[in-house]
């Protein structure tokens, strides 16, 4: 994903420094510039529409925040503007009710509050936030507007760029002025003195358009990139549930068939249980036709998962947990639903149990290649795979191990059970008061099983076409 929101940052702070834009002699003088604001500003004051500015003390090397170009000059806020507080609306400030209450959203922040009314502030300027979470926040007004205590309204002259002056205020990061931690404030005299770089009237507008391009650029991306997360994650699902329908893969005849397949490991069952490393099982109901949810291609079979597993079932936690001690800083691992991810197995929150505690767990001990599926709560569903290197842990009663007998099929086990449809039918199959999917009903679930190179294709391919999106 791209972080527009860091780009437009980074583009303001090219504009400041004068990097944004090119400097043209034909541009007129930013002296010249400046003296027509010096000019206007003092005719308004004759004329008594805006009162007599203070003086203001001279720039200092020292101040001076970075280098910016020959033909600019540093000024103060304060000397080629004139900042206006507004006021709390009040019966006295206007003869009837405004028409319309406006909310300007501000970069960074909800909005500042303004009014549309006959009797006030008209045209287009720059607003800036000063109390609160909109401290130093910039925004622009347009036409008629009343501007309450919360904003600051920013007057120009000589024909000032106004879109210019917002984005140069909004790079000056005006909050950093702000006193106060816990409703910061942002004083009007504070701000007349912070240094702002003036560029000559011409390239003002030059650069306006330049931001303005690349921000509706950066927009235009920020929507799409909006409306393609949501969007991706419905394409990811049904691109998952397409693989395990066999809609991603070619079924070639070298593959053999499913039927192969599941023969060769109910004999590697048989003998498993033949050596009494495993328990002879109840025998599974046949499937019928009515349980089958989808087509699969004529060289798959439908099984239950049970078929394909040498074990699954759930732990327990251990006697009182970690109040009563059972659970040490080193150890081996003991999963709780909380380390259990669809991308693996998350270590935070971790806790460890001792070897010998771990001996008597012998039907929760977790091997490595075996599957871990959540079956409460929250986190219901979760399935994570454990890797080859891992040594020995143990799991708690929130958590199924699966562990299958052929370990190949395990990477498109894993898929299948993190499809969206083994999701929905995890989630559609809870019972009792914690939404818990069973031991039973894990074993009962219907498995559309591929010839073993079919499932490695399909495993490729998924991570191949996921890793695109």
């Amino acid at each position: 994903m791209i972080d527009t929101n860091t780009i437009k940052s980074k583009i303001l702070d090219l504009a400041l420094c004068g990097k944004l834009s090119n400097q043209k002699k034909t541009d007129h003088s930013v002296e010249d510039l400046y003296s027509r604001i010096q000019s206007e500003k003092q005719e308004l004051i004759t004329a008594k529409k805006i009162k007599k500015e203070k003086t203001f003390s001279s720039i200092e090397t020292s101040e001076l925040l970075f280098e910016i170009p020959a033909t600019w000059k540093w000024v103060r806020i304060g000397q080629i503007f004139t900042l206006q507080a507004g006021k709390n609306k009040t019966a006295s400030d206007i003869e009837e009710e405004p028409k319309e209450e406006k909310i300007y959203p501000c970069y960074g922040g909800n909005g500042l509050r303004g009014y549309v009314d006959e009797s006030n502030v008209e045209g287009r300027h720059v607003l800036i936030g000063r109390q609160g979470a909109l401290c130093g926040n910039i925004n622009f007004a347009e036409d008629k507007f009343w501007a309450t205590e919360h904003a600051v309204v920013v007057y120009q002259y000589a024909n000032t760029s106004v879109a210019w002056a917002g984005y140069f205020l909004r790079a000056l990061n005006l909050n950093q002025y702000a006193t106060s931690v816990a409703q910061p404030g942002l004083a009007v005299g504070t701000v007349e003195n912070v240094l702002i770089p003036l560029p000559p009237l011409e390239e003002q507008y030059r650069i306006a358009e330049m931001i303005e391009k690349v921000f509706n650029i950066l927009d235009t991306i920020h929507d799409l990139q909006n409306l393609y997360e949501s969007d991706v994650e419905v394409l990811k699902s049904k691109l998952i549930d397409a693989g395990i329908q066999g809609k991603l893969t070619e079924q070639l005849s070298e593959d053999g068939t499913a039927e192969e397949l599941f023969a060769e490991i109910q004999m590697e069952k048989q003998q498993l249980i033949k050596e009494k490393k495993i328990k002879k099982e109840k025998a599974l109901a046949d499937i019928s036709e009515e349980e089958i949810p989808f087509e699969i291609p004529s060289n798959w079979k439908w099984v239950r998962l049970s078929d394909l597993c040498s074990k699954i079932s759930s732990g327990n936690t251990p006697a009182g947990g970690s109040k009563g001690g059972a659970y040490v800083n080193e150890g081996y691992c003991f999963f709780r639903e909380q380390n259990i991810y669809n991308d693996g197995i998350h270590y935070d929150g971790m806790v460890y149990i001792t070897e010998e505690l771990l001996a008597t767990r012998e039907n929760s001990t977790v091997l490595p290649q075996d599957i871990l599926l959540n079956i409460t709560g929250g986190s219901i569903g979760r399935c994570a795979l454990i890797s080859d290197d891992f040594s020995r842990g143990s799991i708690n009663q929130h958590i199924l191990i699966i562990r299958v007998i052929d370990p190949k099929i395990r990477f498109y086990i894993h898929k299948c059970l993190c499809s969206p449809y083994y999701q929905k039918l995890i989630m559609g199959n809870v019972v009792g008061d914690k939404d818990g999917f069973s031991a039973g009903r894990c074993k009962n679930t219907l498995i559309p099983l591929p010839p073993i190179a079919e499932q490695m294709r399909i495993d490729a391919k998924m991570d191949e076409l996921l890793s695109l999106i």
